[in-house]
This record gives structure tokens, C-alpha cells and sequence, in this order.
């Protein structure tokens, strides 16, 4: 009698075990079914928070579906196209374009633009570095930042503004003059 009440308590012990482990999968299909089809929405649109390269200007411009500014005044120590083309985010998302130098050695300048007015560069594009310094400036008549900055332990001339609402950046590692003189220029296409 006692050896088949030991047995029912383990045949309970399992059975109890088996419902724990099925209502653990359940809560945990439930919880990534709706995590899916929260993202979905997101998805469908366009949107995306992960950080990636991509081939030219043009296909950043598909990717968070906005123009991309460029500078009008543009260095002939400058090589175009952009020697590398980053995006963050999808639709409304952001835009970095590195300009290498022609020469070897050659100071490189950087662009990065959010696509959104109101809405800020994303840190992981931006590769935030430590400020040094930093005073106030104008980019066309309007509030800038120039700021001595150091991103992964080199120390660049960054110059922050906006742009018809856009958040700009401008970066360079060389001539600031040149870099102030393509920030003003800077705008996107079909607009003054």
C-alpha cells in the first residue's frame, strides 16, 4: 500500500511537472508571438533601429526614404563618391557619409544628417567621442556648436546645426575653415 501511494505521488510529481513545462511554453510562444506582431507594424513600414553600410548616397536615400544633403561647396582634396555610406534606423532614421582625402594621409570630413527634423542623430552613428571644447558659432545665420572632440582617441573639429529642422554634424580632422565653408553650403536637394 505504501509503495503504490509512492507511486501515485510521483506519477502526480510528473504529471505536475508536464502541465509547468506546457504552461511555460505557452506563456513563452504567447509572449513571442506578440512581441512579432508589435514589431510588425515597424516592419512593414520601413523601420529599423540597427546600424549598417550601404553602397551610395542614393540607396540612403531609399533606405530612411528622405533626401540626403549634401554640400554645394565641395574640396577638390575631397574624392567623391563618399568612401563609405552608413545609415541608422529606417524610415526617418539617419545618414553619415565619410569623404576621404585624394592625397594619402589627407584629412577626412564626415556629414551626418538626421532625416527627420525634430529628431536627433542616433549615438551609435554618431560614435560619440568625449568633448574638449566647445563655443558657439552660426552655420547660414543660424545657432551652431563648434567643439573640439575626441572619437575613438583622435581629436576632430565637429561643428553641430540644423538644417531646415534637420539635425547636421560636420567633422573633420583637418581645415576648419573648409569644414565651416561646406556646412553652410550643405542642403538637400530642391531646397534653398
Amino acid at each position: 500500500m505504501i509503495a503504490l501511494a509512492a507511486q501515485h505521488a510521483r506519477e502526480a510529481s510528473l504529471e505536475l511537472l508536464r502541465l509547468l513545462g506546457a504552461l511555460a511554453w505557452v506563456l513563452l510562444a504567447a509572449t513571442l508571438g506578440l512581441a512579432g506582431l508589435g514589431a510588425l507594424p515597424g516592419w512593414l513600414a520601413g523601420e529599423t533601429h540597427e546600424l549598417r553600410r550601404v553602397e551610395t548616397v542614393e540607396a540612403a536615400e531609399r533606405w530612411v526614404r528622405s533626401p540626403v544633403a549634401l554640400p554645394s561647396y565641395f574640396p577638390e582634396r575631397l574624392a567623391w563618391p563618399p568612401s563609405e555610406v552608413r545609415v541608422a534606423g529606417g524610415v526617418g532614421g539617419a545618414v553619415a557619409l565619410r569623404f576621404a582625402a585624394r592625397a594619402p594621409g589627407g584629412a577626412p570630413v564626415e556629414l551626418l544628417q538626421a532625416s527627420t527634423p525634430g529628431v536627433p542623430i542616433p549615438l551609435d552613428l554618431l560614435a560619440e567621442g568625449s568633448e574638449i571644447s566647445s563655443a558657439r558659432a552660426t552655420v547660414g545665420g543660424r545657432p551652431a556648436i563648434l567643439a573640439r572632440v575626441l572619437v575613438e582617441g583622435q581629436a576632430w573639429e565637429e561643428l553641430r546645426w540644423e538644417r531646415d529642422g534637420h539635425a547636421m554634424v560636420a567633422r573633420t580632422r583637418g581645415d576648419l575653415d573648409e569644414l565651416v565653408r561646406m556646412a553652410q553650403s550643405t542642403h538637400r536637394p530642391g531646397a534653398p
